[in-house]
């Protein structure tokens, strides 16, 4: 794991976190489709199951209206296989929820329309908004397109101005909050720093203030164990460990899982990121 995994992996929680609401959602939705869907309409959230501030499968699904809407957030590299790796979300969406018997029917299987939309944030200048299309990976280019995905990439970063933060409060909040945390990482280099600093300062302005309150004791935690296992790795690293010998590799995850766990860590968050059970935890 490296630090700028840490980074990813700590924006896409919050991303996940804050927006697996579905009040929010529909403010979000209708800034990006420019409708007005009025406040109660009903929503789905069918995001791929994944441990929250971990893993990732997807970010964000839900239906909609007949629609069928992916978000994926904070990717900050502008990769040209969005749209097969949407493609590959939204094949296992479908799966999920309609693979049954039906399909082998005479009648149709009907499905929410899909839309597909990526939030960019990176360093490299990008446009406010761009598209980009599975076809476009084709080798062999013709006339006739049996499979096509088309992605509408937008960036979210703050500095950018994006019409879709002045449509949706809470993404121009979020995407301020980060942008906070990223200056803060640029002068002090330290994640840790940043973040906790960054979280004050919302609170205190009235960004994010209600989601930070709630949040912020699991934001610390989580970014702390994942930084305390990404510095014991590159100890590990140093010293010459060889990677690949269970036995060893079992040792190790017990000695930082007991660190942790002295440091004050919550065991259910060790477990997570140790991939040890409760009962090895408690033992220790």
């Amino acid at each position: 794991m490296t630090g700028s995994d840490v980074n990813r992996k700590f924006k896409d929680g919050v991303f996940r976190t804050l927006f697996n609401d579905e009040e929010k959602l529909l403010e979000l939705y209708n800034a990006l489709s420019n409708r007005n869907y009025p406040e109660g309409t009903p929503i789905e959230i069918v995001t791929l199951d994944n441990v929250i501030f971990n893993e990732i499968k997807n970010d964000i699904a839900f239906i909609i209206d007949d629609r069928f809407i992916i978000l994926t957030e904070h990717q900050s590299t502008k990769s040209p296989n969005f749209p097969l790796r949407m493609l590959c979300y939204l094949a296992k969406e479908y799966e999920k929820k309609y693979y049954s018997d039906a399909i082998y029917s005479t009648r149709l299987v009907t499905l929410p329309t899909p839309e597909l939309y990526v939030f960019y944030e990176g360093k490299k200048d990008a446009p406010v908004e761009w598209e980009l299309k599975l076809s476009d990976a084709f080798r062999e280019k013709c006339d006739t397109i049996s499979v096509e995905a088309v992605v509408k990439v937008i960036n979210v970063s703050y500095e950018k101005g994006a019409e879709l933060l002045e449509r949706c409060k809470t993404m121009q909040e979020f995407s301020l909050f980060m942008y906070m945390i990223r200056k803060k990482y640029d002068e002090t280099g330290n994640l840790m720093t940043a973040v906790s600093e960054s979280i004050y300062e919302c609170i205190n302005s009235d960004v994010l203030k209600e989601y930070l309150m709630e949040h912020r004791g699991d934001i610390m935690s989580v970014l702390e164990v994942n930084l305390t296992i990404e510095e014991r790795e590159a100890i590990r690293w140093r010293d010459g460990y060889e990677d690949g010998r269970e036995a060893g590799a079992q040792n190790e995850r017990l000695l930082i899982a007991k660190n942790l766990k002295i440091d004050g860590i919550p065991i259910d968050i060790i477990a997570k990121n140790t991939g040890l059970t409760v009962e090895e935890i408690e033992e220790l």
